[in-house]
């Protein structure tokens, strides 16, 4: 098959294949010098680091050896206490009115104000006003508190300890 090619084919293959790998080795010694200088650039970095790691390392060593001295003369913490037990509103609010003062005339939005206040820990949320009205509705129903004035839609009822 190669006798087949003329003379002037097999040099105009030759020249493409010359023209190819010439411009393939400048190309490649564009960049062996970009790496050379890359190489050059990280080296310089990595002995810089290093340096400053070994004397970290042996900074540290000496501070955990002082850390480890006072950890061991420090007294124990005690674990802090149980968390406190989430209670239902209605008790939270009878023990709120058990605890006021007899004679003294209060609303939902009061009693909701003031359970949330005092027992923020013991709420899974916030009491909310209509809720707290309900809660003494039912202990009027069942004796516990007096109603002083009926309320409307949009005035609340006022009630007392019974």
């Amino acid at each position: 098959m190669s006798a087949e090619l003329s003379i002037t084919q097999i040099l105009a293959n030759l020249e493409k294949e010359m023209a190819f790998h010439k411009e393939q080795a400048d190309h490649h010694a564009e960049k062996e010098a970009f790496h050379r200088d890359r190489r050059a650039s990280h080296t310089a970095e990595y002995e810089a680091i290093a340096k400053h790691y070994e004397a970290f390392k042996t900074s540290a060593g000496a501070a955990a050896e002082i850390a480890a001295r006072v950890a061991a003369a420090a007294p124990k913490v005690e674990p802090p206490p149980p968390p406190v037990a989430r209670k239902q509103p209605n008790k939270l609010v009878a023990r709120l009115v058990a605890e006021l003062p007899a004679g003294q005339a209060y609303t939902p939005s009061q009693i909701a104000a003031e359970v949330n206040r005092r027992y923020p820990n013991e709420l899974k949320k916030p009491l909310i006003t209509p809720t707290a009205s309900t809660i003494l509705r039912r202990m009027l129903a069942e004796g516990e508190v007096r109603l002083v004035q009926s309320g409307t839609a949009h005035i609340q009822a006022v009630y007392t300890k019974a």
